[in-house]
């Protein structure tokens, strides 16, 4: 009796500790009501910045995070980045692509330019916060600009030259 106290305690832990991580590991931001969005699958990434996803009509597309930068092949960085990137979209349980309405829908290589969120949480945000991609390719005061200045200055991440 005894031990199935514990593992009932145990089990209540853990979906505690689920629930603190899922509502208190958000953006001060969210999505806007009015963007484009697509519910995505994660299939691949292929380095900090850049994934490949499976819309709800079974398509892939390949996408280019807005607004940051991430250290490219070859480049000191680059593992850790497309591995924090590869977990962070492997381990989410709900995937949003959302389009900037002031951005181009795609960039010269075909690649969506999107925001990417995790579970409810930027995943540009989360790339500057553990210093694996700078601020960059700004256009136009995006959506998400300012607050995303904040998070770097915040974190003491420096920019690329």
């Amino acid at each position: 009796m005894k031990n199935i106290g514990l593992f009932l305690l145990f089990i209540g832990l853990i979906y505690l500790i689920n629930y603190l991580h899922l509502t208190l590991d958000k953006s001060e931001v969210s999505p806007h009501e009015n963007t484009v969005k697509y519910k995505v699958k994660y299939l691949y990434n292929s380095d900090g910045d850049t994934a490949t996803f499976r819309l709800e009509d079974g398509s892939e597309v390949s996408c280019r995070f807005l607004a940051v930068d991430a250290p490219e092949i070859g480049e000191e960085g680059y593992d850790e980045a497309k591995s924090f990137t590869n977990s962070s979209l492997r381990n989410a349980r709900e995937i949003i692509l959302e389009l900037e309405p002031h951005s181009e829908t795609y960039d010269r290589y075909d690649r969506l330019l999107a925001w990417v969120w995790t579970d409810g949480k930027l995943l540009q945000e989360k790339l500057l916060v553990n210093k694996h991609a700078v601020i960059r390719y700004l256009f136009d005061n995006y959506l998400y600009t300012d607050y995303l200045f904040r998070i770097q200055e915040q974190n003491n991440v420096t920019p690329k030259e």
